[in-house]
């Protein structure tokens, strides 16, 4: 390249004036003192003509409507005078029509003291350049563009906006030896929104040093670095921050030149980056080392991070994937990686660590994929947080090499999964090699959400064994053996039941088999301690998989339901067998007939409602024998407590399927067939609701059951009636209120409808009010009281009519007292009948709703034949069965549905 520039320059040299001097430039010379002084645009308009010249510039330049080229120029400064000196160009419309300032072909050219706004300042194919102390700003086009300038130092120098282009293309022909520029980029600064694009894409055709040492790069944009061909790359004393849009500091190594590859006879090609105090932080993404294709060429890379602190990225704060990269070496020393989502390493085959510490990672704090890893010295973990691995994962045949200079520490760490202080996947290819013996691990207070607290999956990996400076670590790895256990048992392997542990399971059929198993692994010494796994069910003897069901690390229930449509007595073996082991354990398992209300279906292979119990809005569980339905339905057998096992021609097995509006839930309920209460309120059971449950007493005055607790009660409710019955007949005598009076006429009749629709019109008493006076005026108590402890019924239908008949007698002994004695007569007698009138239609609603039920007809099974009931009630003692088998319709049904 030294080579052509000389022969183009002498071309030029030859056909040129050459002049040297200084001279001033200023668009206002008229203030300027010194001489000669001019507008730039009388020197621009052949530049090409001034080697060996200073140019000073003053105040404010504006560069207009021309460019100002130079062109194979030498030893040629443009230097700023005085206070603020500027260049400002002439904004570009789409990129054309504006002022630029370019360098060819030249070489010992410096720009300094210089702010340049809006001006594309371009150098290409030159050597020697110096730039500082100067200002590169942008309004609307400017940049600084370095085109195979080589042996560039750019110093104190600062770019607002204002992009930074370096680009380097391989010469047209190889040299006979290796050639070696330079770039050093020192103190420079760049903000607000620029970006510094760095191109290596010279292949082997020379060797690349660049320096950046104390470069402030704090923009939105990407740091755009394309690594290819040969360089020393040393970047000292660096910040890369506030990047949103892409890595905070990327090494993308591609090869992309298109020449011949250049080689040198006993020369090693090998390209060094160097990362030395540099910090990478607060970044949407990573410090990023890829490429995106195959390095075909023999170049070796070898990346050095020493003393950085990379912290408080959004995403990672390490990123290595060297799919692509077959010579790539990277050693990460004396390295803090802060705060950031987490850090990974992948398909790397030569990476190094030395006291690098990892603290607070938000999804794990270094995870390792199908990568080797040498640790030495320290490499620690403090805080981090995961979900498989809190403080390092080892993925994907990933092997960690730890030498015997390494001392590792994990210190509270978590994992919300497993693996909170180390993961390591146990698999053939995965393992951690340690160099030598008794290697120090400290592992203090990791914890995890399921399983390996401190450690998971690395007994298995290590032949030599760690020192633990904390002895009581909390550890586990995969699933190496499996066992029945029971769940009110401690989980442990003491507790393991033996297989086929209380015979074989009966099942019906859409029933599922249900297995409680425990999943043990390997602690760091060797114990089993309880692990996670895959349990997979196979019939015994094949292959074919019939469940596959994932459990934690506790006795965990394993459901599985058979797709069988036979029954009767045949056994299925299973077996059970975690993935990955060959550990196997046996069970077995036998189909039985369906049960009382349901029957088989042959079309899903289960037991369903059966055609007594089917009608809309029931459904049936065969899981949990539940049958449920919508309510104001009663569904039982004709003995409540037939076992389901009955066998269906069995008498007591009969199905009642009927609507119940007066005792039911109106509520949707599930219920079991041996066990109908839940579908009956107010404490009532047995056949269609009819009855108290045991220990309850029916009240008077409602149809609910309560517990009594004071016999001597009734006493007291006996005396009040009495006295009662007496004042209500004298109080109708003497304000005759009688039926003969057609305003009490009506209102009775009203009444009395009102009380024979009372569960229409007031379900569960939704008018207390109304419902009391209706039921006086119907000789009704109104209110709930408990007569006595253990009335049903029968002895309620009874006391029902004790009062009108005690109202009945009273009036009657009045209608006698008035035949013998003319003065009783006189005071009350015209009265008497029609009060004895009046108390007999107020006892018309109870007439006529106990007729109404005891000649209400039903249906019923008994001993196999449906029957006509006329009442279903279950009194203290007897059931009032009125049935006759003289009625045309009681004939035999083989199934009876009520």
């Amino acid at each position: 390249m030294s080579l052509l520039l000389v022969v183009v320059l002498l071309f030029f040299s030859s056909s040129c004036s050459v002049s040297s001097g200084q001279y001033y430039v200023s668009d206002d010379c008229s203030s300027v003192t010194q001489s000669p002084c001019n507008p730039l645009s009388v020197y621009a308009g052949n530049m090409s003509q001034y080697n060996n010249t200073i140019f000073y510039f003053i105040g404010t330049t504006n560069i207009e409507y021309y460019v100002v080229t130079m062109t194979a120029v030498r030893n040629i400064t443009l230097h700023g005078l005085a206070q603020s000196p500027s260049i400002n160009c002439k904004k570009r419309v789409y990129g054309i029509n504006g002022a630029t300032i370019s360098f060819y072909y030249s070489h010992h050219v410096i720009i300094s003291n210089l702010s340049f706004t809006d001006c594309p300042v371009e150098v290409d194919s030159s050597n020697n350049i110096t730039i500082t102390n100067s200002v590169f700003a942008l309004r609307t086009a400017g940049y600084l563009s370095l085109s195979n300038a080589f042996d560039v130092k750019v110093s104190s120098v600062t770019f607002i906006g204002c992009n930074l282009i370096i680009e380097y293309y391989p010469l047209p022909a190889c040299s006979s030896e290796l050639l070696h520029y330079s770039l050093i980029l020192t103190n420079v600064t760049s903000t607000a929104g620029n970006q510094i694009t760095l191109g290596m894409n010279h292949g082997t055709s020379y060797n690349i040093s660049i320096i950046f040492d104390h470069v402030q790069y704090y923009t939105n944009y990407i740091l755009n670095i394309l690594f290819g061909g040969l360089f020393n790359f040393f970047i000292t004393n660096s910040s890369f921050k506030d990047v949103n849009y892409g890595p905070g500091f990327p090494i993308e190594i591609n090869e992309k030149s298109k020449s011949n590859d250049c080689t040198y006879p006993g020369v090693q090609l090998t390209s060094i980056l160097v990362l030395k105090n540099c910090q990478i932080y607060n970044n949407k993404e990573e410090l990023r080392i890829i490429s995106n294709e195959y390095l075909l060429k023999a170049v070796n890379y070898h990346i050095i991070i020493k003393s950085c602190l990379i912290y408080d990225n959004t995403n990672e704060g390490l990123y290595v994937d060297a799919a692509f990269l077959r010579f790539l070496q990277i050693e990460i020393t004396d390295t803090e990686l802060i705060g950031n989502r987490g850090n990974k390493i992948m398909n790397s085959n030569a990476i190094s660590l030395s006291n690098v510490t990892v603290a607070n990672s938000t999804y794990t704090g270094l995870s390792l994929t199908a990568s080797f890893v040498t640790i030495s010295n320290n490499f620690i973990f403090k805080n981090n947080t995961g979900v498989v691995g809190g403080g390092l994962a080892i993925n994907d045949s990933s092997r960690l090499i730890v030498s015997s200079s390494a001392n590792l520490e994990f210190i509270d760490n978590h994992a919300s999964y497993k693996g909170g202080g180390i993961y390591a996947e146990e698999s053939s290819d995965t393992d951690i090699i340690l160099i030598a013996p008794y290697i120090p691990l400290t592992l203090i207070n990791n914890t995890a959400g399921l399983v390996g607290g401190d450690m998971y999956g690395v007994y298995s990996m290590t032949e030599n064994q760690f020192n633990l400076t904390n002895p009581n670590i909390c550890s586990t790895g995969i699933s190496m053996e499996a066992c029945f256990c029971d769940p009110h048992d401690a989980t442990s392997y003491e507790n393991c039941l033996p297989e086929y542990y209380g015979g074989c399971q009966h099942i019906y059929p859409g029933q599922a088999l249900k297995l409680y198993v425990t999943l043990f692994g390997y602690d760091y010494s060797g114990s089993d301690t309880p692990t996670d796994g895959t349990v997979q069910i196979r019939f015994l003897n094949t292959s074919s998989l019939l469940n596959q069901t994932y459990i934690p690390n506790t006795c965990s229930l394993i459901e599985y339901t058979p797709k069988l449509t036979q029954t009767g007595y045949k056994v299925y073996g299973l077996q059970l067998e975690p993935i990955n082991i060959d550990t196997k354990i046996f069970s077995c398992f036998d189909v039985k007939e369906c049960p009382i209300g349901f029957s088989i279906s042959s079309s899903q292979g289960s037991c369903t409602c059966s055609q007594s119990v089917s009608r809309e809005n029931v459904t049936c569980d065969i899981n949990t024998l539940n049958i449920t339905h919508n309510g104001l339905l009663w569904i039982g057998t004709y003995h409540t407590t037939t076992p389901f096992n009955a066998n269906a021609t069995n008498p007591n097995a009969c199905i009642i399927n009927e609507d119940c509006l007066l005792y039911c839930s109106p509520n949707p309920v599930t219920f079991k067939l041996n066990y109908t209460l839940t579908q009956c309120v107010d404490n009532r059971g047995h056949r269609i609701c009819g009855s108290c449950t045991e220990g309850y007493s029916l009240l008077m005055g409602s149809h609910k059951c309560e517990q009594c607790h004071d016999n001597y009660m009734m006493i007291a409710w006996i005396a009040l009636f009495a006295v009662m019955g007496v004042l209500l007949v004298v109080l109708m005598i003497a304000l005759n209120l009688t039926v003969s009076v057609g305003t009490l006429n009506g209102l009775l009749f009203y009444a009395n409808i009102v009380k024979l629709y009372e569960p229409v019109f007031s379900r569960k008493g939704a008018l207390p009010v109304l419902s009391q006076v209706i039921s006086w005026i119907n000789l009704d108590f109104g209110f709930e009281i408990c007569f006595y402890n253990g009335m049903d019924s029968y002895a309620k239908q009874w006391l029902q009519f004790a009062f009108p008949l005690y109202l009945w007698i009273i009036i009657v002994i009045i209608i006698q007292l008035c035949r013998r004695y003319g003065k009783i007569s006189r005071l009350m007698g015209s009265h008497a009948v029609p009060v004895l009138s009046t108390l007999t239609f107020l006892s018309y609603t109870k007439l006529v709703r106990t007729i109404f039920i005891v000649l209400h007809k039903r249906e019923m099974c008994v001993d196999s034949k449906s029957r006509p009931l006329y009442r279903i009630e279950r009194f203290r003692y007897t059931e009032v069965l009125l049935y006759t088998t003289q009625w045309p319709y009681g004939r035999d049904k083989s199934n009876c549905t009520l």
